[in-house]
């Protein structure tokens, strides 16, 4: 018992507090942020203060707090600086004060958002990768302040550099494999037999607005075989379950994590629900430093 404990705690160890280089870190903050900016740099939060109480439906940190709705006005000023925040993270500048600024409006803004009408489930780990960032040394590598700070000091090995990519793997995998827990859950083994997502292919490709499929006959096509449904159902829940063993195995990672970014890319083009903001985390399952290195190596070689 004693060794098991011993080694679980080395393994532990490793994957959160490997010393690593802040490439990682840096390069996967400079296209996240980046990809996030550009998602929401035109949405308007002002509406959302003139939309009718009758519809508010606060989620629990805004019923449990009692947190009010600010004015139209002030929602914009507050969304002017959130999108400004998220654009100064992914540059790096004054890193540290652009999370936490883009992470605690981003709560609020979103909270609102989120309390009329409908849950955006795909934002949620947006908020969290955004809290986790807040809290790293994100900026030390790939990052304006590394150009007016000393240089050389982002080049050092840190164990600060490992564990927000490692939690944010964490977090990716627990979001995906409760997906498919909530599948067993409610429908069991029938999601996957049952002739659901058939006709939620077809269902899709009557609909209209914005959830329209980008290609119109794909929904028809596939909804219409069957077969086709269920093994696309069952693959999709298996892979959501062994989502996990992605963190263990690289081998297991090198197939899991491409076909879970397949899966969405196919589901955002064959139904038209987009994931933008879950697609931007895989980002961060990216050995950036693996792939830049080749380029330091010839650059110093010359």
């Amino acid at each position: 018992m004693s060794s098991f404990y011993k080694n679980s705690r080395a393994g532990i160890n490793d994957f959160f507090f490997h010393p690593v280089a802040p490439d990682n870190l840096g390069v996967s903050r400079f296209l996240y942020y980046g990809t996030i900016f550009f998602l929401y740099v035109g949405e308007d939060f002002s509406q959302w203060g003139k939309v009718p109480e009758v519809i508010w439906h606060p989620v629990f940190l805004f019923d449990f707090f009692s947190i009010p709705v600010l004015s139209p006005e002030v929602l914009g000023i507050l969304g002017k600086i959130w999108i400004i925040s998220i654009l100064f993270s992914s540059l790096g500048f004054l890193t540290r004060l652009n999370t936490v600024l883009a992470f605690l409006i981003g709560c609020y803004l979103l909270g609102v958002v989120n309390s009329f009408a409908k849950t955006h489930h795909t934002e949620t780990l947006m908020l969290l990768i955004f809290g986790i960032m807040s809290f790293s040394r994100c900026g030390d590598g790939f990052s304006v302040d590394r150009l007016y700070r000393n240089p050389n000091k982002g080049n050092r090995q840190n164990i600060e550099y490992c564990w927000p990519i490692s939690l944010v793997r964490v977090m990716f995998t627990f979001m995906f494999c409760a997906a498919g827990f909530s599948k067993l859950r409610n429908s069991g083994f029938e999601w996957i037999s049952s002739d659901f997502l058939s006709s939620l292919f077809i269902n899709h490709g009557f609909a209209s607005g914005g959830s329209n499929p980008y290609i119109e006959w794909i929904p028809f096509w596939v909804g219409s075989h069957k077969g086709l449904s269920h093994v696309i159902a069952g693959f999709a829940f298996f892979l959501e379950i062994l989502t996990p063993l992605a963190l263990f195995n690289k081998y297991l990672r090198a197939v899991i994590v491409p076909s879970l970014f397949l899966m969405l890319l196919g589901f955002w083009i064959v139904l038209g629900i987009p994931f933008p903001q879950v697609m931007a985390s895989f980002v961060f399952w990216i050995p950036w430093d693996r792939l830049t290195k080749p380029t330091r190596d010839n650059l110093m070689a010359d």
